[in-house]
């Protein structure tokens, strides 16, 4: 696979500044500029907006302190583009996110400067694509961090502490994150392809957005390391009714479960979910 898109790079402070209904924003829009590049890759250019015009499109108006990454991502949504949105109780782990960006897809990472000597600054940053290194952990990623020139390769062991030191209650509380955890917002793969595993074969549409559903109320759905109960499930990795599930192939059991023998893959074939656990199949979403 070749590298994904890139996206221009925006930056933030004085030199962009950000001047909305009389406020500065110049130092406070970091996930708003950040947002606008991920809409710039995933619609490779179509879509060109600023951080300013991302923070003018919130709803309902906010033009106070910083942004949440559900603001921004519904103004993505708003321009055509579908965001995973992970913060609060849908937290992901970093070898979701990892897996996601080997994938071709980008996300908008939420953390705090204080591990690399910028101050307790909570601050986002748009990762473009993942370097050399294994399933779930590059060695290192593209990021385009507003606070930069331009585009940097930065270490994954400094991208994971910059996530794990994000203050979740504001800067001056004391509780952070800590780590095993992302706040980000992943975007579309804009080169979709599959890897695939257990006989799987393409899906229609490639890839297939796919909702969780699960049949029984308050009950999580269980994705599994491949298309049937025999195979075991992914640590960690459940969907609750109505989480996005990107589907690439299709692939056949040994034993029908709620009467179907068909499970859903995601791209590299690491992840199963069985038909029953699935709505929105097909491009129905």
């Amino acid at each position: 696979m070749s590298v994904p898109a890139r996206p221009t790079f925006q930056k933030e402070g004085p030199a962009s500044p950000c001047t909305l209904h009389g406020k500065n924003l110049s130092w406070m829009n970091c996930t708003p500029l950040s947002t606008a590049m991920g809409v710039d890759r995933s619609t490779l250019g179509r879509v060109r907006i600023s951080g300013c015009q991302v923070r003018d499109e919130i709803e309902p108006p906010d033009y106070v302190g910083g942004t949440t990454l559900k603001q921004c991502s519904a103004v993505a949504e708003k321009h055509g583009v579908d965001v995973e949105v992970h913060v609060g109780a849908n937290v992901c782990t970093p070898r979701y996110a990892a897996i996601q960006l080997q994938a071709g897809r980008g996300f908008v990472l939420q953390g705090n400067t204080q591990p690399d000597g910028r101050g307790n600054v909570n601050h986002a940053y748009w990762v473009n694509h993942a370097g050399k290194g294994s399933l779930g952990a590059p060695t290192s990623a593209m990021v385009y961090d507003p606070w930069s020139n331009g585009p940097e390769v930065w270490s994954w062991s400094d991208i994971l502490a910059f996530a794990a030191a994000l203050r979740v209650n504001g800067e001056d509380r004391p509780e952070k994150l800590g780590p095993g955890k992302f706040y980000c917002a992943i975007y579309p793969d804009t080169e979709p392809h599959a890897h695939f595993k257990h006989g799987g074969v393409k899906t229609n549409p490639f890839p297939d957005k796919t909702l969780g559903h699960s049949l029984v109320a308050g009950k999580r759905v269980r994705v599994r390391t491949g298309p049937g109960l025999e195979f075991p499930p992914v640590p960690g990795r459940t969907l609750k009714t109505g989480d996005l599930f990107l589907v690439y192939q299709a692939a056949s059991s040994k034993k029908p479960l709620a009467g179907s023998k068909v499970w859903y893959g995601n791209h590299d074939g690491t992840e199963w979910v069985h038909k029953s656990g699935l709505t929105a199949i097909g491009g129905s979403s």
